[in-house]
C-alpha cells in the first residue's frame, strides 16, 4: 500500500536501510554510525515539523509520525534529547516568551547567577546518569519557530490594508484569518507572537478580552508600545463597524415592513398593516438615533486620527531640527564660511589663468609655407596625371569590338562525321 505521507525521507522504501535506521542507537564509541543516525534523524524530525506545520510535539507523536508497519523508530527518544542539548527543540517551559518585565537588580542578580547556572548543572547531570524525562515533556521545533516569526512579520505588512491603520494594534484571530495558510493553528500563531513580544519586534495586550499585537513598523529599531490612544482607537472603530451593522439592520427590517404592509392592505387586513407602519415608524427614529451616534462617533474618532497624524508630523519637525542643527556643527560658523568662500575665489581664478592658456593656441615658427604650396601643387599635377591615364584606358577599351556568337555548328557546313576508331588485332 502506498504511503501518502509526504515528510518522510526518501529512503523510506529501502527496506535493508530503513530496518538500520529503525534499529536502537549504536553505542557511544561507534561515533560514525551514531553521528550518521543522528543526522538522518533530525533532518526527518525538521522536515516533518515543516511540511505538516507541527510547531509543537510530544515524543509520543513523533514515533507514531515514523511508524512503519509494526516498526518503531527506537532511537527517537535519543535523538530528541540530541536536539535538545543543541537547542534544536526545547521543552515548551524553558522557551523564552513574552515581554519582560523591568526587573530589579537583585531579581537580576538571582536570574543570572543563581537560577540559570542551577538548571544548567541539573540538565547536566540528569545527562551523564542517564536519566530523562521526555516521555511527558512538550518540545517546540526552534528553527520552524523563528522561521515562522520571520513569515508572520513579512505576511503581516504585505497583507496590511488601507482601511485598518497599520500602526495600530491587530486583535490574534482577525491576525489568523489574514495568515491562517503560513501558519497552521491558532496555537501556532500564539507562541509566535510571544516570541517576537520577547526579541522586542511585538507588543501585546489583552484589552476587552481580546487579545491584541502590534509589530514593530520595517526598519524601525524601536521596540513598539501599544498606548492608550491606540486602544481608544480601537474601540471607535469597532464602535463604528457595531453602528453600521445596526443600521444595515434596521434598514433591512423597515423595507420587510413595508413589504409586509402592502400584503396586509392587499389581503384585507387593514389593522396589521397599520401595525407594520408603527413598528416602521419606531424602527425610523430608532435609525435617525443610529446615525446620529454614528456621526458622533466618526467625529471623534477622525479627531483621534488627526490628533495621531499631528503627533507624527511633530515628531518629523523635531527630527529635522536636530537633523539641521546637527548638520551645522564643526566648519558651518560664520568665520569658516567666508574662508570656504575665499578659497573657492583663489581656485576660480586659478582655473580661469588655465582656460585662458589653453585657448590661446599653438604656433609652429620653423614651417616654410612656400615649400608646403609647392608640395601640394605637385601632389595636384600627379593626381590629374593619373586620371587622365586612366580616362584614356576607358576610351579605348569602348573601341574594341567582339565577334558575335555563332548560332549553328561551323562544322555542320563539311558534311562530315567524325569516323569511330577501329581496333587492330594485336599479333
Amino acid at each position: 500500500m502506498e504511503d501518502n505521507r509526504t515528510y518522510l525521507p526518501p529512503e523510506w522504501n529501502n527496506d535493508e536501510r530503513m530496518r538500520v535506521l529503525l534499529g536502537p542507537m549504536p553505542k557511544a564509541q561507534d561515533t560514525v554510525a551514531r553521528n550518521a543516525r543522528l543526522t538522518f534523524w533530525s533532518a526527518a524530525i525538521h522536515l516533518w515539523c515543516k511540511r505538516t506545520n507541527k510547531l509543537i510535539f510530544t515524543l509520543q507523536e513523533t514515533l507514531a509520525a515514523f511508524r512503519r508497519g509494526t516498526q518503531l523508530p527506537l532511537c527517537i527518544p535519543e535523538v530528541l534529547v540530541h536536539m535538545n542539548s543543541t537547542a534544536e527543540v526545547l521543552p515548551i517551559g524553558e522557551l523564552p516568551l513574552g515581554e519582560q518585565p523591568q526587573e530589579s537588580w537583585l531579581r537580576w542578580g538571582q536570574r543570572v547567577f543563581l537560577a540559570t547556572p542551577s538548571r544548567f548543572a541539573w540538565n547536566k547531570f540528569k545527562k551523564i546518569i542517564g536519566v530523562s524525562d521526555i516521555e511527558g515533556t512538550t518540545f517546540v521545533n526552534t528553527v520552524m519557530l523563528q522561521e515562522m516569526c520571520d513569515q508572520v512579520t513579512k505576511r503581516y505588512w504585505e497583507s496590511a490594508t488601507k482601511n485598518y491603520p497599520v500602526n495600530l494594534p491587530v486583535a490574534l484571530p482577525h491576525l489568523y484569518h489574514r495568515i491562517n495558510e503560513c501558519i497552521g493553528t491558532a496555537d501556532n500563531l500564539h507562541l509566535v507572537v510571544e516570541t517576537l513580544a520577547y526579541q522586542g519586534l511585538a507588543a501585546t495586550t489583552v484589552h476587552n478580552g481580546t487579545t491584541y499585537v502590534k509589530f514593530v513598523m520595517p526598519g524601525d529599531t524601536s521596540k513598539p508600545e501599544i498606548t492608550l490612544a491606540d486602544l481608544a482607537e480601537i474601540n471607535l472603530l469597532c464602535a463604528v463597524e457595531q453602528v453600521q451593522d445596526n443600521i444595515n439592520s434596521i434598514n433591512a427590517e423597515i423595507t420587510e415592513l413595508q413589504v409586509n404592509a402592502k400584503a396586509s392592505l392587499k389581503s384585507g387586513s387593514r389593522v396589521q398593516a397599520l401595525s407594520c407602519l408603527r413598528k416602521k415608524k419606531r424602527l425610523e427614529k430608532s435609525l435617525c438615533k443610529q446615525l446620529g451616534a454614528m456621526e458622533n462617533v466618526s467625529s471623534c474618532l477622525q479627531q483621534l486620527q488627526e490628533a495621531r497624524i499631528n503627533k507624527q508630523i511633530l515628531h518629523a519637525f523635531k527630527t529635522g531640527v536636530e537633523a539641521i542643527r546637527d548638520s551645522f556643527k564643526g566648519d558651518l560658523s560664520a568665520e569658516g564660511v567666508a574662508n570656504t568662500m575665499d578659497e573657492l575665489q583663489e581656485v576660480l581664478e586659478e582655473c580661469q589663468d588655465i582656460n585662458s592658456v589653453l585657448a590661446t593656441g599653438v604656433t609652429e615658427q620653423d614651417v616654410d609655407d612656400t615649400a608646403l604650396l609647392k608640395e601640394l601643387d605637385e601632389l595636384m599635377s600627379t593626381d590629374q596625371k593619373s586620371s587622365k591615364q586612366h580616362e584614356e584606358l576607358i576610351n579605348s577599351m569602348s573601341s574594341l569590338t567582339l565577334p558575335d556568337v555563332p548560332k549553328r555548328n561551323p562544322l555542320s557546313s563539311l558534311n562530315t562525321q567524325p569516323s569511330s576508331p577501329t581496333l587492330k588485332a594485336t599479333p
